[in-house]
């Protein structure tokens, strides 16, 4: 049947609407995965901010649905960098003493820290998602490790720094220790969904074992 100029115009106008708007639906998963990534790590110095200064399960939990292994993998490697170098400043003002022993210690508390930190946090953070799950958590492990960094990497580039202070800066790591045990303690609540009591049996284990492993070292170097 032969159409009106009216309506080829109307249907020419239609499909050329078409294919201005295809291009903009076509949105590609990597496209979109790298924008969100963006957004998250722009958004990490208020969540760090938050996390330690304002703590709580409501904030915690508010970084699930920002949680990937890239935004992990890039918080762990930049704070392992940055605790590396300052690990080497810290050796710097105070060497550790001679000797071979503590020689593999020094490189373990400044370069060696690149390789350190990454190890030490998802041996903890295993250990502590085995027991969560042991005593109920219903987290996942992506979860635990994004909501932990978002404590550990801060308080650990803090630590770090009050290190470089002679005598004050030890008895301030101290106390930044037991704040970040009580901040883990939190970070454990809202991304496994556990009480209080069994968040702290859960944090407490893996440490009081990790204590004494870390005494036994050293009472052996010392022989």
């Amino acid at each position: 049947m032969a159409q009106s100029p009216q309506q080829e115009k109307t249907r020419s106008g239609q499909t050329s609407a078409a294919d201005h708007a295809a291009p903009a639906a076509q949105t590609t998963p990597s496209s979109t995965s790298s924008s969100s990534l963006s957004a998250a790590l722009s958004q990490l110095p208020q969540q760090y901010f938050k996390a330690i200064f304002k703590p709580s399960v409501a904030t915690y939990a508010q970084s699930k649905g920002q949680a990937s292994w890239a935004l992990v993998w890039i918080q762990l490697l930049a704070w392992a960098v940055l605790d590396a170098a300052l690990g080497v400043l810290v050796n710097l003002i105070s060497p550790p003493a001679t000797g071979a022993s503590f020689s593999l210690f020094g490189f373990a508390t400044s370069y060696g820290l690149v390789l350190v930190v990454p190890a030490l946090f998802f041996l903890l953070m295993g250990i502590v998602y085995a027991l969560a799950k042991l005593l109920g958590g219903q987290g996942t492990f992506l979860e635990l490790c994004n909501a932990s960094l978002s404590v550990q990497a801060p308080l650990g580039i803090g630590s770090k720094l009050l290190a470089l202070i002679p005598v004050v800066g030890r008895i301030l790591n101290s106390v930044l220790s037991l704040y970040g045990i009580v901040l883990q303690v939190i970070v454990i609540m809202a991304a496994q969904r556990l009480g209080k009591g069994r968040a702290i049996a859960t944090l407490l284990i893996p440490l009081i074992v990790a204590g004494m492993l870390v005494g036994l070292f050293f009472l052996l170097m010392k022989k």
